[in-house]
C-alpha cells in the first residue's frame, strides 16, 4: 500500500459562530498535535475530513457514485475513456485500472487523517471535551464507511468461495507508516461492522440534538447534524452492512430503529413538482455531505442543460422503469423531478442554479433554496426498503405496507389497492428508480447475481462472482507475502 502522511489538510470547512450553513470559508489548518489541544482543534479537523471526501473527485465528488453507477450500465461511458472501459471490464485497455487506484490512494490516504485524529482521542481520553465521544463516534463511522465502499465495490461478492474471498482489503486503524495486511473478505465486514457499533454507543448525545424539523442554519458543531454522521446515520449504515450480507433480520432492526425515532420523514409531494435537485432532503436524508464541487462535477458529467454535452449517458430504458408502474393517471413524480425529457439527462445530482450559467464557475451565495447543496449517502427510503426485503417470505403484508409507503410519497399507487403482494422483481426495480444516479443499483446486481447488459452488447454471467469484483490495483501487492 502507498503509505502516505499528510500532515497540512486544506480547505478545512470550520462552522464557527451562528450562521446559514452556506456562510462558510476555507480554513487551512496544520495538522499536527497542537490542533488537537481545544474543542475547536478537533472541529476543525473533522470538517476537514468531511470537506475532504466531499470534495475530492476519487470520493463522494465523483467516481465512489461514479464507478457503480457505471458497472450497473444505468449510465453509458463511452466518452470517458478510462471508466468506458472499466464499465465493461476491458481490463486489457492500458489504463482501465488507474481509476481504480487513484480512488484506493485517496480512500486509504483520508483514512489516515481519520486515525490520526482517532489516535488523538484515545490518548486524551472520551470525556476531555464536552463532546468527545461524538468526535469519536463520527471518525469511527467515516473509517468504517470508507472501508466499507472499497470493500462491497472491489471485492468478491459474499456468496462466492471461500478462496475467491481470501482476499478482501486491508483494514487499517492505525496512524503509522506500517503495512496493514489485507482481511477476508468475511473478517472485513465483521471490521466495519465492530466501528459501527461502537461509533452507535459514542453518538447517544443526538437523541436529545436531532429535531425532526430542520433548516440549513448552522450554530456550530452540533447543528446541522445531517451533515454529519450521526447516530441515525450510523444506525441506517449498519442496517445497510447488513443488508449487504444479506443477514435481513438483523438489517430490518436497524432499519426499524431509524423509522421509529419518527426524526424522518418523506419528503411532501410537493418537494418534487418544486425539485432542489443537488441538495440534502431535509426530511429524508438521514446523513449527506455539503458540497458545491459535487454539483459542479455532476454537471459536467451528466450536464442538464441544453448547452453542453454530457460525457454521461443515460440507459436507453431510463424513461420506460418510471413509466411502467404508473396506471391511470398517476404518474412517477420522480420522471419530470429528476430527469429533463427534452434533454434525456440526469437533474437529479445538480442544483438548478447552474442551469443559467451552463458549465460556467457558480456563485455559492447565487443558491437561495432553503435546503443544503450536496450529495446524499443514506436516506429513509432505505430502510423503508430494506424492511419490506426482510418480510417478503415471511410477513408479505408487512413488507407491501412498508413499500407502499415509499411509492405513494411519489406518486403512485399502492400494491393494497392493486390486490398484489410485493415480489423481488418489483423491489428491484423499484429501488432502481429511487436511487438512479447514486450508484446502488450495482450493489443489488451483485447480491442477487444479476447479469449484466452492458452498454456494447455483451452479457456477463451474473452468477460469476468475476462479474463482481473489481480488480485492486496490483502496486498493493507488493511488499506483501503468501497473498496470492
Amino acid at each position: 500500500m502507498k503509505r502516505i502522511l499528510i500532515h497540512v489538510f486544506t480547505a478545512i470547512l470550520a462552522l464557527s459562530g451562528c450562521a446559514n450553513f452556506l456562510d462558510v470559508n476555507p480554513k487551512g489548518e496544520t495538522f499536527d498535535n497542537d490542533m488537537f489541544t481545544s474543542e475547536e482543534g478537533y472541529e476543525d479537523a473533522i470538517y476537514g475530513i468531511y470537506s475532504e471526501v466531499a470534495n475530492t473527485t476519487n470520493l463522494y465528488a465523483g467516481y465512489l457514485h461514479w464507478i457503480p453507477e457505471a458497472m450497473c450500465q444505468n449510465i453509458n461511458c463511452n466518452k470517458d475513456y478510462r471508466l468506458g472501459n472499466l464499465q465493461i471490464q476491458n481490463w486489457s485497455i492500458e489504463g482501465t485500472d488507474d481509476i481504480i487506484a487513484d480512488v484506493w490512494t485517496d480512500v486509504y490516504k483520508t483514512i489516515n487523517h481519520i486515525n490520526n485524529i482517532l489516535a488523538h482521542i484515545e490518548e486524551g481520553g472520551e470525556d476531555e471535551f464536552e463532546y468527545t465521544r461524538l468526535y469519536k463516534g463520527e471518525m469511527l463511522a467515516m473509517r468504517a464507511l470508507l472501508h466499507y465502499e472499497m470493500l462491497h465495490l472491489l471485492c468478491p461478492p459474499l456468496w462466492a468461495s471461500e478462496a475467491e474471498k481470501k482476499i478482501g482489503i486491508p483494514y487499517v486503524k492505525k496512524y503509522s507508516f506500517d503495512i496493514t495486511p489485507f482481511s477476508t473478505v468475511d473478517l472485513a465486514y465483521e471490521l466495519v461492522l465492530e466501528d459501527l457499533l461502537t461509533a452507535e454507543k459514542c453518538l447517544e448525545q443526538d437523541k436529545k440534538l436531532i429535531q425532526p424539523v430542520r433548516n440549513n442554519f448552522s450554530d456550530g458543531f452540533t447543528s446541522c447534524r445531517i451533515t454529519h454522521l450521526n447516530l441515525y446515520a450510523v444506525q441506517g449504515l449498519i442496517a445497510r452492512v447488513y443488508w449487504s450480507m444479506d443477514q435481513m433480520e438483523k438489517a430490518a432492526t436497524y432499519a426499524q430503529k431509524v423509522i421509529d425515532s419518527k426524526l424522518f420523514s418523506f419528503r411532501p409531494n410537493s418537494a418534487f413538482i418544486q425539485s432542489d435537485n443537488g441538495t440534502l432532503d431535509l426530511n429524508e436524508t438521514l446523513f449527506g455531505l455539503y458540497s458545491l464541487r459535487v454539483n459542479d462535477q455532476n454537471n459536467k458529467k451528466y450536464a442538464p442543460t441544453s448547452e453542453a454535452t454530457p460525457t454521461f449517458n443515460l440507459a436507453t430504458d431510463w424513461k420506460s422503469i418510471y413509466e411502467k408502474d404508473a396506471s391511470g393517471s398517476m404518474t412517477d413524480l420522480r420522471l419530470s423531478a429528476w430527469f429533463d425529457d427534452y434533454s434525456g439527462t440526469l437533474t437529479k445530482l445538480v442544483n438548478k442554479m447552474y442551469y443559467s450559467s451552463g458549465s460556467a464557475t457558480v456563485d455559492i451565495n447565487s443558491y437561495q433554496g432553503k435546503s443544503i447543496l450536496g450529495v446524499n449517502i443514506i436516506c429513509l427510503p432505505e430502510m423503508y426498503f430494506i424492511v419490506a426485503e426482510a418480510n417478503l417470505k415471511t410477513n408479505p403484508e408487512k413488507a407491501r405496507s412498508y413499500f407502499d409507503k415509499i411509492i405513494q410519497s411519489r406518486g403512485l399507487q399502492p400494491l393494497k389497492e392493486e390486490n398484489v403482494l410485493l415480489d423481488q422483481e418489483r423491489l428491484f426495480r423499484e429501488r432502481r428508480k429511487e436511487f438512479y444516479g447514486d450508484g446502488m443499483t450495482w450493489y443489488d446486481m451483485k447480491k442477487f447475481k444479476m447479469d449484466v447488459h452492458t452498454v456494447v452488447g455483451t452479457t456477463l454471467d451474473g452468477t460469476l462472482s468475476k462479474t463482481y469484483t473489481i480488480r485492486i490495483p496490483e502496486e498493493e501487492f507488493e511488499g506483501r507475502e503468501n497473498i496470492k
